[in-house]
């Protein structure tokens, strides 16, 4: 379905995810230049960037501007692979006071290069398999090599959210300080929203019908808002574990 042929919805989608694409790359730079001095503070900034990456070609996609060589319209696809491994490493230093990060923790974000170098060499020798228009499963299902490869990423992320629950929930058990706070309730409760958002995104190719990605994009936009909203009502559930 061509998402332009309802302009209400089109609308509505338009304000949503451009607004969470500038949001993203905003709180990015604004982690670079405040300098946290946190172990977490990398693993946050990169998932921000990601983040406006993806909100970024979301938005590209619901208005038709594709560009040229073909590949440089799947940035986004690479760029989906580091979500799950920053996420899971972004709350691993965040409730383990003694992490540090090591070269198998880089490793972790290996697929996500890979994935990047590899649509442009694949767009170069098969062309074919790289179709211009982002939405072609959509409008024909017939799914291309790049359909496939992103629903790999949202599945490699899934996998990372539960590993992160069965690793990172006793840590954030045992520390009283996360006990205090609120911030043990605050980790599950963003654990099962994000959960949730990674897996309704599956939902689009399962039905085919591309509505249900925008609408992902526009609940991550939201999501990102009520959690600074909720950040600035209550400054004690995001209180520094132990100073650095």
């Amino acid at each position: 379905m061509d998402i332009l042929s309802n302009p209400y919805l089109n609308i509505f989608f338009n304000a949503l995810i451009s607004g969470g694409a500038f949001l993203f790359f905003v709180l990015a730079l604004g982690t670079i230049a405040f300098k946290y001095p946190r172990a977490s503070a990398p693993y946050l900034t990169l998932l921000c960037f990601v983040m406006g990456i993806t909100q970024l070609y979301a938005w590209l996609n619901l208005n038709t501007i594709f560009f040229s060589p073909a590949w440089a319209n799947y940035i986004f696809v690479g760029a989906n692979f580091f979500i799950g491994p920053g996420v899971y490493y972004f709350y691993k230093s965040t409730a383990d006071e003694n992490f540090s990060s090591t070269h198998k923790t880089y490793l972790a974000f290996i697929p996500g290069v890979v994935v990047l170098i590899a649509i442009p060499l694949v767009s170069l020798i098969l062309p074919q398999a790289v179709p211009k228009d982002p939405r072609q499963f959509f409008l024909t299902g017939t799914p291309s090599f790049v359909d496939v490869t992103f629903s790999i990423a949202m599945v490699h992320n899934a996998l990372y959210y539960i590993r992160l629950f069965f690793v990172t929930r006793p840590l954030l058990k045992q520390n009283p300080q996360i006990q205090k706070n609120g911030g043990f309730t605050a980790f599950l409760l963003f654990f099962g929203i994000i959960t949730c958002i990674n897996l309704y995104g599956l939902v689009a190719y399962f039905t085919r019908d591309i509505r249900h990605f925008y609408a992902d994009a526009c609940i991550i936009t939201l999501l990102i808002v009520s959690i600074l909203i909720f950040a600035l009502r209550y400054p004690q559930y995001f209180l520094k574990i132990k100073p650095e």
